[in-house]
């Protein structure tokens, strides 16, 4: 047995007749892959983690680990480190990923005849109930999905796409894309040889169900049922991040509506500065990374964002969505060729100045069924995609390969 993390898992349980890895790299990724697993059989899938799925560079255990764990042993998922996924010479029909996490190289290294024969025996001992006698080192210069998948999925994601990240060259590694709507399709058709599929956005299934339950996050922000509420989302990425720009003019709104603020779980780690800013000004902050996003959506009633995935998530959704100038953000690297851009021809766009306007705004239902219009249009442009059922669109399709 080995203890890592919150878990204890033993190399033993590797099963060799599972078709799909999910690789993960951080406990947020449960939002994203959550209502998948619970559409597809079990038995068909394990959960494979990363070296550095559990601790932070600092060496403190990562936000969200117990609250993944809860969830994913509650499940009955087989969850399994990478390392010993490799150690035992296992080889799934198809890794799952967002991106391929770490490394650089493209190119598969061929196995030398020593090691082969050291894994066979490593998986006998392990199909007999022992240990694995031989350890190998996970290839930090090979891209990880290639050491324990014969073939790539890519499963996206968000709808933004841009040369600075999403749309890399690493991208050629994958045999199927796992797109949002038409336009991701479009772009990666374009781009890569891979086939796609468009499943829409799963994690999202819940809010369109009947009984979505939202009174939990108003107890838990506080929230006023006399005022509006508005719920910030900040990108992560330095320059792009309305975060410095914007705190201390949308804290001047507090008195008038609700705010949630929710950076990105990684800003926690990465931009502690920013984080300190929101602190300073007096921000309701979610600090949830394994959040049900549903609930959190469901609670607001405008989104906030400037770039990343955020807006088109919230137009998936029908919110209503503005998006704020961060002077500089355009020509940042990061938004190099970014979607967001085409967003802001359609959504209105708030600026230091304006912002202050966003409460007269919000108790506009002109404003307001305008932005109804736009969204609808931008959601047929963006999707065309069915809203809600789409983790069982999902799991069907796995089903079929």
């Amino acid at each position: 047995m080995r203890r890592v993390g919150q878990r204890m898992f033993s190399a033993r349980s590797i099963c060799p007749t599972r078709k799909y890895a999910f690789l993960l790299h951080e406990p947020m990724m449960l939002n994203h892959y959550e209502n998948v697993w619970a559409a597809m059989d079990k038995s068909q899938f394990s959960i494979v983690l990363t070296q550095h799925f559990y601790l932070e560079e600092s060496g403190k255990q990562k936000e969200g680990i117990p609250a993944f764990f809860k969830h994913v042993h509650a499940c009955g998922y087989q969850v399994l480190d990478i390392q010993d996924v490799i150690d035992s010479g296992r080889w799934f029909d198809y890794a799952i990923t967002n991106h391929p996490i770490s490394g650089a190289s493209k190119v598969r290294k061929p196995p030398k005849k020593d090691n082969r024969n050291k894994k066979l025996c490593n998986r006998m001992l392990i199909a007999l109930g022992h240990k694995p006698k031989w350890h190998f080192a996970v290839d930090i210069d090979v891209l990880l999905p290639l050491q324990i998948g014969k073939k790539q999925i890519r499963y996206m994601y968000g709808a933004d796409l841009s040369d600075a990240w999403s749309l890399m060259g690493w991208n050629d590694i994958y045999d199927i894309f796992l797109c949002h709507g038409v336009n991701d399709e479009r772009i990666v058709k374009e781009r890569f040889a891979g086939t796609t599929f468009v499943m829409g956005y799963p994690r999202y299934d819940e809010y369109f169900e009947p009984d979505l339950d939202v009174a939990s996050v108003r107890k838990e922000f506080d929230l006023s049922p006399e005022k509006k509420t508005l719920l910030w989302m900040p990108t992560l990425g330095g320059a792009s991040s309305s975060i410095p720009v914007y705190a201390q003019a949308i804290a001047r709104l507090h008195g008038q509506v609700n705010i949630i603020v929710r950076p990105h779980p990684l800003s926690f780690i990465q931009e502690r500065q920013y984080i300190s800013a929101l602190e300073a000004c007096g921000f309701k902050i979610d600090r949830t990374s394994t959040r049900n996003m549903n609930q959190l959506y469901g609670a607001a009633d405008l989104v906030v964002a400037d770039y990343g995935g955020t807006p088109f998530s919230a137009v998936f959704l029908g919110k209503n969505t503005v998006l704020l100038d961060v002077p500089g953000g355009d020509e940042s690297p990061m938004n190099v060729g970014s979607s967001v851009l085409e967003l802001k021809k359609s959504l209105p766009v708030y600026t230091l100045e304006t912002v202050a306007d966003l409460p007269q705004a919000l108790a506009s239902p002109e404003v307001l069924q305008r932005n109804d219009v736009a969204n609808e249009h931008l959601f047929q442009q963006y999707f065309g995609s069915p809203r809600g059922g789409n983790a069982a669109r999902v799991a069907r399709y796995l089903e079929s390969l």
